[in-house]
């Protein structure tokens, strides 16, 4: 069987060729080790972030019941930060830098931290504002609940001073008596609280191009709506004992974000890891491309054919070195995972599928390297033209980052979009499936990539066999 001879042949060849043979296990290898390092696999995935926090705030003067409390908000905010954690988490969620201005500059520009937290002078005074209109609010409506439920045929709509004559029982509203019969223990002599008009603006400073700003900005503005719907609710409880009633206030309406199981603590590295995969698979098409152009280019190819040496033998000896290439891959790539915190969710089960999966990929790649070979003029032109389609082809395929929506069609229910002709679209979504998210619901997947591939097959073959192996 001369494929065997072949098979044998290019084994020997690939295992020499050091170079190449770099080129496709240790530079998938390296972009492994930088996308671990880059998209924080080695670290936990609750870190804190590093903000700095300018606080200007001069603080206020509290007025309740009689007395007074000087109080800085700001201040307070700043302690909220630096205390908080994660959920179910001793790991704090933010580090806090309380630093110059100058310093924070410096921090951010070197990237040591996500953002800059400035909060103005006029802090205090407009959480007070907010305050007093709460109150102001909860009292107004508490007063008109208790009148409402006492028949009272006259109302002033006035805002001012209610005042309760427990000796006659009798409730004024600025100055003007109305009928509460049967009523005893409304509070007396109450004053709405002044809303001034103050405002004021936190500023949430840093590098929209860094991603770290983004994770960073979008938590504190939900930590800090947080903080002001906490102190509103606070003041209306305070209302609401002071007139004697024991109301509590619900969250009747919530949210809680579930995450699927096993992947509480996942990072975006593993979404990254089997696109990696894919992308050294992409790589054989320059090797496959270079190999076949050597051979057509020194003659060894039509010493071949003297030999009486079918395109079935040559086309299949070719097929099975490169497909022991393409395991050797997926095994070697996925222990570097590994070894940079990819979060394994599929069990052992799912490492045999994903080298079968692997081949079929492997194999689409060297269809792609025989369709470059037919066309190419040396070995050279074949090493600089490769590169050119796999390379962006990774990209394509969504090895690296998710791709847009592009609906074409619809097969048994799934869009079916502009990518998914090509065949390294499902390889990837398939080790994803299995690797990454632990689901084995990946016959969609297997059964178009093997359609995809044997369609790429064919055309390699045909366009090889026509353009190199035909008879002189």
């Amino acid at each position: 069987m001369k494929f065997v001879s072949i098979a044998a042949k290019g084994i020997k060849e690939i295992f020499r060729d050091k170079k190449g043979l770099a080129l496709l296990i240790v530079f998938p290898m390296a972009f492994m080790f930088v996308f671990g390092f880059a998209f924080g696999s080695t670290n936990s995935a609750n870190e804190p972030m590093d903000i700095a926090v300018l606080n200007h705030d001069n603080g206020t003067t509290l007025y309740y019941q009689n007395s007074s409390e000087e109080i800085n908000f700001g201040d307070n905010f700043t302690s909220l930060l630096e205390n908080l954690n994660y959920e179910d988490s001793v790991t704090h969620l933010f580090n806090v830098h309380n630093v110059s201005e100058e310093k924070a500059k410096d921090m951010l520009m070197k990237r040591e931290i996500a953002c800059i937290l400035i909060i103005p002078e006029n802090f205090s005074n407009a959480i007070r504002a907010m305050i007093n209109e709460t109150v102001r609010t909860e009292i107004t409506s508490n007063i008109g609940e208790m009148i409402i439920g006492m028949g009272i045929t006259e109302w002033n709509t006035t805002n001012g001073t209610y005042y309760y004559d427990a000796e006659n029982n009798t409730l004024y509203l600025d100055g003007k008596p109305v009928n509460i019969t049967g009523f005893t223990d409304f509070p007396a002599n109450y004053t709405l609280p002044e809303v001034e008009n103050v405002t004021a603006e936190i500023v949430i400073e840093g590098d929209t191009g860094y991603i770290e700003f983004g994770r960073a900005q979008s938590v504190l503005i939900k930590v800090f709506e947080e903080y002001k719907n906490e102190i509103k609710r606070n003041a209306k409880e305070s209302v609401s004992l002071y007139f004697g009633t024991d109301e509590k206030y619900y969250d009747f309406v919530q949210s809680r974000i579930k995450p699927m199981p096993g992947t509480e603590s996942f990072t975006i590295f593993d979404y990254q890891a089997p696109g990696i995969i894919v992308f050294a698979l992409l790589m054989m098409v320059p090797a496959v491309a270079g190999t076949l152009a050597k051979e057509c280019e020194k003659g060894t190819l039509e010493r071949l054919k003297l030999s009486k040496m079918s395109s079935f033998d040559l086309l299949f000896g070719t097929l099975i070195p490169w497909s022991l290439i393409a395991i050797i891959q997926v095994i070697i790539l996925f222990l570097v995972a590994l070894l940079m915190g990819f979060h394994w969710q599929g069990g052992n089960l799912s490492i045999i599928l994903a080298v079968g999966i692997g081949i079929i990929g492997g194999i689409a790649s060297i269809s792609l390297g025989l369709l470059v070979a037919a066309f190419v003029k040396s070995e050279k032109h074949a090493t600089t033209l490769s590169p050119i389609i796999a390379v962006p082809m990774s990209f394509l395929v969504g090895s690296f980052f998710p791709l847009p929506k592009a609906v074409i069609g619809y097969i048994n229910g799934k869009g079916f979009q502009i990518y998914d002709v090509l065949p390294w679209t499902h390889t990837v979504n398939a080790l994803r499936y299995l690797l990454t998210f632990g689901n084995y619901d990946v016959l969609y997947y297997v059964v178009m990539m093997s359609i995809l591939t044997a369609i790429l097959f064919i055309a390699g073959i045909v366009c090889f066999s026509k353009n190199r192996l035909k008879a002189e």
